[in-house]
């Protein structure tokens, strides 16, 4: 068994389709089919039931599937730790993240790669249990919160909101507005993924709602973005939030992307730092927006 079959046999679980998982894995289709179908022969069970028009995880799959996402973060702990040790530790800035979208840290770091291509950003997703014991011991240099915490003898700083995009079915009335308010997507069910994006952006609605003196429709789970847009493709029943650009729109006609205006109602990310910052961090934090907290 190979870590690279296991990255795909995620990938794929969770786009529930092979050209999707090609693209996010920068790799020809065939090669994806290829390291599945070896992976299932090394397990001698089938991991998906595939047809020319869905693909879903067998029992086998589901069971697998958390266990093979724990043995690819092991991985990354193991490669952080790695990282520290390296003759380039004091050359690239090593940032912790939660696992999946990295919201509004994925626009900073494009803007700092255009403006500052001589430092280095090496990002690991690691569990937010041990983001602020990494920073506190030097692990890493920064890590990504998702509500501030105390945190004695650290600085923290809060980054901008990217856009927040939604995702709504075509036939909806409200596919023809330009721009929703929180409140206007309560009646509508949201197909929330197991990420902390959409977890904030699931509270923002409901908040909404309740302050509106209306009751929000209940969520519907999904594994990935990618699975949410192509159930609301085929049921129209529901919208989901799409960060920044981690999709693409044209693979989804019968999805309508609107702008979701948070007004300010939404608590942006946090970076937790040490609170004397290097230069390639002050330059890190400045193409973020980020502003200090109160410690």
């Amino acid at each position: 068994m190979e870590l690279r079959q296991l990255a795909y046999f995620v990938t794929v679980a969770e786009e529930l389709h092979f050209g999707r998982a090609a693209k996010r894995l920068h790799v020809v289709q065939p090669a994806v089919s290829q390291q599945i179908r070896k992976l299932e022969r090394t397990l001698k069970v089938a991991l998906f039931e595939r047809s020319t028009r869905w693909v879903h995880l067998t029992e086998a799959g589901e069971d697998l599937l958390p266990w093979a996402q724990r043995a690819l973060r092991s991985v990354q702990m193991i490669e952080l730790v790695a990282a520290g040790h390296s003759p380039l530790a004091d050359t690239a800035l090593r940032v912790a993240v939660p696992t999946g979208s990295q919201g509004s840290l994925r626009v900073a770091l494009a803007n700092l790669r255009d403006s500052r291509p001589e430092i280095q950003v090496d990002v690991f997703e690691v569990p937010e249990s041990v983001r602020s014991d990494l920073v506190r011991d030097g692990t890493v240099h920064a890590a990504l919160l998702e509500a501030p915490a105390a945190a004695p003898g650290l600085a923290l700083h809060r980054l901008q909101w990217g856009p927040v995009t939604v995702g709504i079915p075509k036939p909806h009335p409200l596919a023809g507005r330009r721009q929703l308010l929180p409140d206007m997507l309560g009646k509508l069910p949201m197909r929330q993924a197991p990420t902390q994006f959409h977890t904030v952006l699931q509270e923002l609605v409901t908040d909404a709602c309740h302050r509106a003196g209306l009751q929000p429709a209940a969520s519907l789970l999904s594994r990935s973005i990618s699975e949410a847009l192509q159930s609301i493709s085929t049921k129209r029943d529901s919208w989901t939030a799409v960060p920044d650009d981690c999709v693409n729109r044209s693979d989804y006609p019968e999805v309508e992307f609107r702008s979701l205006d948070v007004g300010g109602l939404a608590s942006p990310p946090v970076m937790l730092t040490r609170k004397v910052l290097s230069e390639s961090l002050q330059a890190l934090l400045k193409v973020a927006a980020a502003e200090p907290l109160p410690a």
